[in-house]
């Protein structure tokens, strides 16, 4: 899987050749073609095509709105399954991270890897009644 482009790095009001796109993006400018193939739209009247800055932004912004996976309430995200999966009834364990948020650890039902979800601090309370903690486990926010 590649790594995702930063949306911020183009600039709206510019327009972009297929190449400096994808220099700017850090991207080949192969992959601003497949772009193109999937949708992303351009201004083809003349050659060298054109590409608004925006229509950039936007195509990368609804790629990454897409590529997203929510997960439920009760789940964690498992790596190796790669989606969200309910911990097993062993409970999980909850760790207060440097930004305040909490990382819960816990163990994936599907496959026996381990499993994680960060939570804010605000939220820390309704995720604290929805799992249960492993003893000695820090429960506190």
């Amino acid at each position: 899987m590649g790594r995702r482009c930063n949306p911020m790095l183009i600039k709206s009001a510019l327009t972009y050749e297929i190449c400096e796109a994808a220099q700017v993006l850090g991207v080949t400018p192969g992959t601003i073609r497949n772009w193109i193939k999937d949708g992303l739209p351009i201004m083809s009247e003349r050659k060298p095509y054109l590409i608004l800055g925006d229509a950039i932004k936007t195509y990368l912004r609804a790629k990454r709105r897409v590529s997203k996976r929510p997960l439920e309430a009760n789940e964690l995200f498992c790596p190796s399954c790669k989606s969200g999966r309910h911990p097993l009834s062993r409970g999980m364990t909850s760790t207060l991270i440097a930004s305040g948020s909490h990382l819960f650890k816990g163990t994936c039902s599907a496959c026996g890897s381990g499993c994680s979800r960060i939570v804010a601090a605000r939220d820390f309370d309704a995720f604290a009644a929805t799992f249960r903690f492993a003893k000695g486990a820090s429960g506190d926010p």
